[in-house]
């Protein structure tokens, strides 16, 4: 087939009404394009306006909070740093009254014992009858001194029995006595013989209070295999021998533990 038969065919075929229609609807297509490219840019353009103002309005609330978490930190920053102002201004007159709370039981214990010490001293040469019998019209001086005489067999003067009286009691019985003897030497002699008592009478040294209080305190711990007072002071033996004098404030445990 020549070129000229082709030509003839195309001819046939193709009308230019059709060329017309076909460029015609060509035209449509890409004003369609141009119309939905506009539409699809527009709405982009507002989504992208509508989600900006979404985000800074976000952008501005969080903004708005975070300042305020900023605020309410700082705040509270300054309030810990006053609140430890307080905390040492506090701790520093824990100390200083701690200190001068020590200072004072310190000095406090040191005139107790001082106290304690000098009526232990007054009471040197004096003596605590117990059970001694009580009779109406009753001498005591003269039935003291018979009694000595006659179950110790310690003789006294007259001038040895410094003074002599009855305690008050509410227990049932003869009520407890005091004796002051002229000087240690009369006093030691009755001291010595006083196993000998055959009857209830029995004869110790007249103790101060807080003296009595510390010689209970260490027999109820049961540590000690015994407890004694002498010469003023109070005493404790452990059963392996060791014997210490005890003061009135000694933390009894702390002295047996450095003891061992």
């Amino acid at each position: 087939m020549d070129l000229d038969e082709i030509k003839t065919k195309l001819q046939g075929i193709t009308k230019t009404d059709d060329l017309d229609i076909l460029t015609k609807d060509l035209v449509r297509t890409h004003d369609l394009e141009i119309i939905v490219t506009s539409i699809v840019t527009k709405l982009f353009q507002r989504f992208e306006s509508t989600m900006d103002k979404k985000l800074n309005t976000k952008l501005a609330t969080v903004q708005k909070e975070m300042q305020e978490m900023q605020n309410k930190f700082e705040a509270l920053s300054i309030e810990n740093e006053e609140l430890r102002k307080q905390i040492d201004q506090t701790r520093d007159v824990v100390i200083k009254n701690k200190k001068g709370l020590e200072d004072s039981t310190r000095m406090n214990q040191e005139a107790l014992t001082s106290a304690n010490y000098n009526e232990q001293y007054s009471r040197k040469n004096n003596i605590k009858v117990m059970n001694f019998p009580r009779r109406e019209d009753q001498n005591l001086r003269s039935d003291f001194i018979e009694t000595v005489r006659r179950d110790l067999n310690v003789h006294l003067e007259e001038r040895d029995v410094v003074a002599i009286h009855r305690l008050p009691s509410d227990k049932p019985g003869p009520k407890p006595m005091i004796v002051r003897l002229f000087n240690s030497d009369v006093k030691r002699k009755v001291m010595v013989e006083r196993k000998n008592l055959n009857n209830k009478v029995r004869i110790s040294d007249d103790v101060t209070w807080r003296n009595m209080q510390l010689i209970s305190k260490l027999r109820d711990m049961n540590c000690f295999e015994s407890v004694w007072f002498y010469n003023s002071g109070v005493y404790g033996r452990m059963e392996d021998g060791l014997q210490l004098k005890f003061n009135l404030f000694d933390n009894i445990r702390t002295r047996l533990q450095h003891s061992k």
